[in-house]
């Protein structure tokens, strides 16, 4: 059965596009079919993220209002996971089922669909996480961050998505030890969220954020293995040490 998870922030400028992009093509390096969808109309990012903005012809939207056809607006990728594209400009309706019904025609095709929310507790997060069984917290170690996130979850669940993971972003654990930035303990307490993982603060994520560039030997490269996996459903530690 295919697993629809949703990837969303509290606030913007967390990193939540970045690790869907990320995550996405790891799972596909790993064998699995991986279906993208960019859900922040007006806003879209992944198609510049996994190097396929030349290819955007439709996206959801355009399914949703009968201009095509749900699989013409999907792009294939020979190199990663396949991208659903968001509308470029903002929308004027609310579309609460577009997202769902994409999703829902499209699942027998791919083992997991990764759907990335735009930012905030807005409509569009609505949208997304009507097609979501489960989701995919992210935020980063700061207390404006930790608030959206705790309001974030509680919402989602209380639309129905029937399991949130924590991943924490951009962690910079010697700051977070001098108290410069809230614990791994206190992000949990403070989100009532189950941990899925921490991903250190890297450099290159920012040089493959704006280049669509991937390194596999990056220094977060393998925290998103270790998270990738748990996806899968195995037991891997998190390994504290190395987020140095």
């Amino acid at each position: 059965m295919t697993r629809s998870i949703l990837i969303a922030s509290g606030k913007g400028g967390v990193g939540k596009s970045t690790v869907a992009s990320r995550l996405g093509r790891i799972l596909s390096a790993q064998g699995k079919k991986i279906l993208l969808v960019d859900c922040d109309a007006g806003l879209s990012s992944l198609d510049v993220m996994l190097g396929l903005s030349e290819d955007v012809a439709f996206n959801w939207y355009d399914a949703y209002t009968g201009r095509c056809e749900i699989e013409e607006a999907v792009i294939h990728n020979e190199n990663g996971p396949d991208l659903l594209p968001a509308p470029r400009m903002p929308l004027e309706e609310a579309a609460h089922d577009a997202v769902r019904q994409a999703v829902e025609a499209l699942a027998d095709d791919y083992d997991i669909v990764l759907i990335d929310a735009p930012a905030g507790l807005s409509a569009g997060l609505e949208r997304a996480a009507a097609a979501a069984k489960k989701a995919i917290v992210v935020a980063t170690a700061d207390d404006i961050s930790v608030r959206g996130a705790a309001a974030l979850a509680e919402l989602v669940r209380n639309r129905g998505v029937e399991q949130c993971r924590l991943l924490i972003n951009r962690y910079d654990i010697l700051a977070a030890k001098k108290g410069k930035l809230l614990t791994v303990d206190e992000l949990i307490d403070r989100t009532c969220v189950r941990l899925l993982g921490i991903i250190p603060e890297d450099p290159a994520i920012t040089y493959s954020t704006v280049t669509g560039a991937y390194s596999p030997k990056s220094k977060s490269a393998a925290a998103f293995r270790r998270i990738a996996f748990r996806i899968e459903g195995q037991n891997v530690p998190l390994k504290l040490k190395q987020l140095r």
